[in-house]
């Protein structure tokens, strides 16, 4: 229309939306707590001279992104509550491992690439590597015939905690024994999904919803500031949501700024009705 603005425009209209945002996504981090079931992932996303991550916590119907200077555990405690009783699909970071292995789910498209990096190696290594990864790959396929359960899920789990048992002795290779170990240190949190029909075997959802993170990241570069990184989170918390839940994204920004600038009660982000499927994956 034959406007320009300067940078510095742009980055204050940032801040007045993010503002506008605030209550709407604070509201939907709070509900985190009461979650029958979350996905977290994590990822990279620098402020000018700050290692910042974007963590994300996902629903069927509700996602939630936050920005924290750090990938500790603290960070999740303080994202998801230190209350959170949900199942939390995740991959093997350690940061989640003060959540109980009855309630975690351990990704095994993430599993599957351990499995397939061991089976790159030479010797015994590599053949443990190349069983576990064939045994993984029969999961998902008995898994998507509805055939993962009674004697077929026994006979499979004795194959595969075989395989890791025989790996984590395995005094040759120590990445090999180490990766092995830990995995059988999380056993039960790998077949909570066997059990939970809330849960799915991967992460997906989580990697999926930040893959326009990701993108923007690639693309952007880092942010410049806190109102940069305020912008971003929400943003993107409002855009994955309203995508989840068939909202014109358009009409829940508008509504959202128009209420900042009346000083009047925001648009929800909170489902209007329950979770009818679980992500896929």
């Amino acid at each position: 229309m034959g406007l320009s603005f300067s940078v510095g425009a742009i980055s204050q209209a940032h801040g007045k939306v993010a503002q506008a945002l605030k209550t709407p996504v604070a509201e939907a981090v709070a509900s985190l707590v009461t979650a029958d079931a979350l996905w977290m992932d994590e990822t990279q996303y620098p402020r000018e001279g700050i290692a910042n991550w974007v963590w994300a916590a996902v629903q069927p119907l509700l996602a939630v992104f936050a920005i924290y200077p750090s990938r500790a555990r603290y960070v999740i405690l303080d994202f998801i509550g230190d209350k959170c009783s949900a199942a939390v699909t995740s991959d093997r970071y350690a940061g989640y491992g003060f959540i109980d292995t009855e309630r975690r789910q351990i990704c095994w498209a993430h599993l599957l690439r351990d499995f397939n990096r061991i089976g790159q190696r030479h010797g015994v290594a590599g053949q443990i590597g190349r069983r576990l990864l064939g045994l993984g790959l029969v999961m998902f396929r008995q898994r998507d015939k509805g055939q993962l359960a009674g004697e077929t899920l026994d006979g499979l789990q004795r194959r595969i905690r075989a395989a890791l048992e025989r790996g984590a002795q395995h005094e040759q290779c120590s990445r090999t024994a180490n990766t092995c170990a830990n995995v059988l240190k999380l056993w039960p949190a790998l077949w909570t999904f066997t059990t939970n029909a809330n849960l799915a075997p991967t992460n997906n959802a989580a990697e999926q919803a930040l893959r326009g993170i990701v993108l923007k990241r690639k693309i952007s570069g880092p942010t410049r500031s806190l109102r940069g990184d305020q912008f971003l989170s929400r943003g993107f918390s409002v855009h994955e949501t309203c995508r989840r839940q068939g909202r014109d994204l358009w009409d829940f920004m508008h509504s959202a700024v128009h209420a900042f600038i009346a000083n009047t009660a925001p648009p929800s982000l909170m489902p209007r009705a329950s979770p009818s499927a679980v992500p896929t994956g």
